[in-house]
């Protein structure tokens, strides 16, 4: 299958790798399908593009790889409409704000993207946390490591 992308042109995606959002993305609501798209190879960094929409697309990263303990409790009904059966079928993404520099760029990650790798089904949650912030600085630090 052939899409049209923000960054790449028009590339070739395998229809199997889609990730279905049955809700869209809080203010994309009409957004359901995207795929990932590696930036650079070993790059922290992703594209989550839109199939259908060539302008949208987000660039993504583990939280993870930004900052430590980031961990929370998915709702019963997150769980039941991602068919979510076990936590190692989970992937967690956050997405970025860039800004002029990457020292200035942000990720939110009060509201993280929930993938089910099993059935590729995806949903943002937004978390009951204070800890987590909206526009979480990246520092060089989190992203060498």
């Amino acid at each position: 299958m052939k899409i049209k992308t923000a960054y790449m042109g028009e590339i070739e995606i395998n229809p199997k790798e889609m990730i279905w959002f049955e809700h869209g993305i809080p203010g994309f609501e009409e957004e359901k399908n995207f795929v990932s798209l590696p930036i650079e190879e070993n790059s922290v960094f992703q594209i989550l593009q839109s199939t259908r929409t060539e302008g949208l697309a987000f660039i993504i990263t583990s939280p993870y790889a930004l900052t430590e303990n980031y961990n929370f409790e998915l709702d019963e009904a997150t769980l039941h409409s991602l068919n979510i059966q076990n936590e190692n079928e989970v992937a967690v993404f956050a997405i970025v704000s860039l800004k002029d520099t990457l020292s200035d760029s942000t990720v939110n990650l009060k509201a993280p993207i929930v993938l089910n790798t099993n059935n590729r089904k995806a949903k943002q949650v937004i978390l009951d946390n204070e800890d987590y912030a909206i526009r979480h600085k990246i520092s060089f630090e989190s992203v060498k490591g």
